[in-house]
């Protein structure tokens, strides 16, 4: 067995009793990153869950690798969980939360996933590849940055009878200019992939386009698919303004200040790829302090968001909206930007 390094470690699980010295050795390593009582408490849960399944599934050659990340201005903890087979034969039966693992702490994957900011999963019969991440809270003692220094951060959730997220999105920023995109391919899985990843592949491409002509050239784009629908944000420094155009049940909300609180910008009916008018543009203005949160229909729009949760990293307010409010009957995106 490989002991844990300064910044990453890899251990193999073949027996139980590798399991809590294990998870003893990535627990003082998160403890060293500066996690409190309470996230511990969650790696150490999900930890046991995971290392537990490869004892009890006599996994072949499991083993668990672990390292610092830093993404988007936050630092946390990437935990890789492996083997080589036999393989979960029924991931969305798992995910749904009512079938736990003989032997196990009786929690099962889906506590797993909802204990953790990131959760991915790929099985077949050459092996299980489990990638959890859970990232420390920002540095309150910062101050926000001002609007010119944009944070943008995005959950993802899949369909639990699915492996493949037919949700999409896009980030690019270009000077003073950053365009942003949700997308949701019609239903879900490999058909509605297909779709997003087209209209992801049109807007990278196409980024500096007019905002006006993107919906009728994503419209003629995914003709050829199942069709999608897709929200579309511009924020533009240099004229402190938002514009939005969508198509379609994707749902957003920009709040102004204290005294304006949120507005919603208004998605037109209509299907890219199937049904469409040429839809209306909403432009607002973007001020420090504001927060534009933009999702597909897999999160339910009758969320909220406290006076104290509108103060938080972007990262936290979508991992929050996530948790609360994902319909777990569907692909699910929230992109939040402040």
């Amino acid at each position: 067995m490989a002991g844990g390094m300064s910044d990453s470690g890899e251990l193999k699980v073949e027996i139980g009793d590798h399991v809590p010295w294990a998870k003893g050795v990535i627990h003082r390593f998160a403890e060293k990153m500066g996690f409190d009582e309470a996230s511990l408490s969650e790696i150490d849960l999900c930890v046991t869950e995971l290392l537990t399944n490869l004892v009890v599934h006599k996994a072949k050659n499991g083993k668990v690798r672990f390292h610092e990340i830093t993404e988007n201005g936050l630092s946390g903890i990437e935990i890789l969980v492996e083997d080589e087979g036999p393989g979960i034969r029924d991931i969305p039966e798992v995910l749904r939360g009512g079938k736990s693992t003989a032997g196990s702490m009786g929690q099962g994957l889906a506590t797993v996933q909802r204990n953790v900011d990131e959760f991915k999963i790929h099985s077949d019969s050459q092996g299980t590849r489990i990638t959890i991440r859970k990232y420390l809270p920002p540095d309150e003692s910062k101050d926000l940055p001002s609007y010119s220094e944009l944070l943008v951060s995005v959950s993802v959730r899949t369909h639990p009878e699915s492996n493949i997220c037919g949700d999409g999105h896009v980030i690019r920023h270009d000077g003073p200019r950053t365009m942003l995109a949700v997308i949701d391919g019609l239903g879900h899985g490999k058909d509605a992939r297909n779709a997003a990843s087209r209209a992801e592949a049109y807007l990278h491409a196409n980024h500096r386009k007019p905002l006006t002509q993107m919906p009728a050239e994503l419209h003629s784009i995914l003709h050829s698919t199942r069709g999608g629908v897709a929200g579309i944000a511009v924020i533009d420094k240099a004229t402190e303004e938002l514009s939005f155009v969508g198509v379609g049940n994707i749902h957003a909300r920009l709040w102004l200040s204290e005294g304006n609180g949120w507005v919603r910008p208004v998605s037109m009916n209509g299907t890219l790829g199937v049904s469409f008018r040429i839809p209306r543009i909403f432009v607002y203005p973007w001020k420090r302090g504001s927060i534009f949160i933009m999702h597909s229909d897999g999160l339910r729009d009758s969320w909220e968001l406290s006076k104290q949760e509108r103060s938080l990293h972007p990262t936290e307010i979508a991992r929050r909206l996530m948790q609360r409010y994902w319909r777990h009957s569907d692909d699910a995106t929230v992109m939040v930007v402040r």
